[in-house]
């Protein structure tokens, strides 16, 4: 089926919605950037010369308040760390369910249409 949304766009918004879920946990337990912190440094030694390596460093010794707001920012820096993001790695951060995929796809999806209509009509003026 095409419905004409960009894919991209559609993983986008997913990264956005998984780290939404995040945050709610991290509200819950502080703890939870200690394990991403952990994930990070193995995931550091993997890719010692990425830029993502250094950024998401500095992101991690950022104030839990600072680093919630990062996480689901709609910013472009934080659009292309999503992608390296070290929390997808922390032990019971699990996504890889195939039927919560398929949901959390599908939700990103719709989430895109309807940001793809507002722009639409948007464009087309009153």
């Amino acid at each position: 089926m095409d419905d004409g949304l960009n894919e991209g766009v559609v993983g986008d918004t997913a990264k956005l919605m998984m780290h939404r879920l995040i945050v709610r946990r991290l509200r819950r337990d502080p703890s939870l950037i200690e394990l991403a912190k952990a994930a990070h440094t193995r995931q550091a030694d993997q890719f010692a010369d990425w830029p993502f390596v250094r950024e998401w460093q500095e992101l991690l010794a950022l104030p839990t308040g600072e680093l919630v707001l990062k996480l689901i920012s709609r910013d472009r820096e934080m659009v292309r760390l999503r992608n390296s993001s070290p929390f997808y790695l922390v032990e019971g951060v699990h996504f890889g369910d195939y039927d919560a995929r398929v949901r959390l796809r599908r939700a990103a999806r719709r989430v895109a249409q309807r940001g793809s209509n507002t722009r639409t009509i948007s464009a087309r003026g009153p």
